[in-house]
């Protein structure tokens, strides 16, 4: 087992086994915990194999979950939340909204099924440009292509070259060169998709379907159904590596076109991957959003930047203890219950 995850695994299992809350946002009255989550699949063990680490957890463990959720706090919708948060409604006990990232189609097979039967709304943040598509995004086909490379012992350091980006051909480690190749505008990081691709030629595998992201068909059923959808920009970029320009694009005509399958306002937004700055934030204001979300790791009260809420991000191994299993007392931690 990996010396990290068994030394992480270890302080939760003892924190929660002692009580301790020090170190882990903890609701009180009158806040508003805002959980982040990506995938929800029947298969785990298969998904953490093919997944980017932190992005999937499974059926079993999402629903309880929520059945903690459901006893513990008000779960609302976000945009119930968000009159709490600016002061509009008054609440005593705090409150929890369910989000997702990205819009994979296991929302709707996994997830969607769950939250319907235990009347339990969530907001689902879209890229809207793959909804519908079958290409993948970004981060799973990178993850996919540098995965690849590592297992079949081919060197994609000819094609890093010719993108460009020799500079990360040293790295070994393929969470870390995953996450260095997402950072980076987007342009570019299709280029290096391009190269990779290329390069592993006919050892390439095709991407796992279940990088499948929803058709717009699913999300009108599910708004129809109480699940809320948001802006994930248009082509899930991280917006403070773009130009001015592209970053405009990408917040406005995004939310048009969401607006335009929906037949509604569209007023929430998640920054791709948690990033933003000043400006960023400001051209989110201007565009008209009301409330947009981070990942930032953190509860939030009222009087809090509307447009800049924190969220605790979570997956299977965020309440898994000690022995690899899911705890209910790590759970309740991890969760502020």
């Amino acid at each position: 087992m990996n010396t990290n995850l068994l030394i992480k695994r270890s302080i939760k299992s003892l924190t929660s086994a002692a009580g301790i809350k020090a170190g882990f946002p903890q609701p009180v009255p009158g806040s508003v915990n805002i959980l982040a989550y990506h995938r929800v699949v029947a298969d785990i063990t298969k998904a953490e194999k093919e997944a980017i680490y932190g992005i999937v957890v499974s059926s079993a463990t999402f629903r309880r979950h929520c059945e903690l959720l459901r006893k513990s706090f008000d779960v609302v919708s976000l945009e119930t939340a968000r009159y709490f948060l600016d002061g509009e409604r008054k609440v005593v006990r705090p409150l929890a909204v369910i989000t997702f990232d990205d819009g994979y189609l296991d929302f709707y097979e996994e997830a969607f099924p769950i939250l319907n039967e235990l009347g339990l709304p969530a907001t689902v943040f879209l890229p809207t440009d793959f909804i519908g598509q079958t290409k993948p995004l970004a981060h799973d086909r990178i993850y996919w292509l540098v995965k690849q490379a590592f297992e079949n012992s081919v060197s994609i350091s000819a094609a890093l070259h010719r993108a460009g980006m020799t500079k990360f051909a040293g790295e070994k480690d393929v969470l870390k060169l995953t996450d260095l190749i997402v950072f980076l505008p987007d342009e570019l990081r299709e280029k290096v998709i391009f190269e990779m691709e290329k390069e592993l030629g006919s050892r390439f595998q095709k991407y796992p379907s279940e990088y499948q992201l929803l058709d717009w068909e699913m999300v009108r059923e599910m708004s129809r159904k109480g699940i809320s959808f948001g802006v994930h920009t248009a082509n899930h970029v991280v917006l403070p590596l773009e130009n001015d320009s592209r970053m405009e694009t990408e917040i406005v005509e995004s939310k048009r076109e969401l607006e335009r399958r929906l037949g509604e306002k569209v007023d929430s937004f998640a920054y791709p991957n948690g990033e933003y700055n000043p400006k960023v934030r400001n051209l989110i204001a201007e565009a008209g959003y009301k409330i947009a979300v981070t990942t930032e790791k953190r509860i939030n009260r009222p009087g809090a930047d509307l447009l800049t809420l924190g969220r605790i991000s979570l997956c299977e191994e965020s309440t898994r203890g000690f022995k690899g299993v899911y705890s209910p007392k790590v759970a309740a931690l991890r969760l502020g219950v």
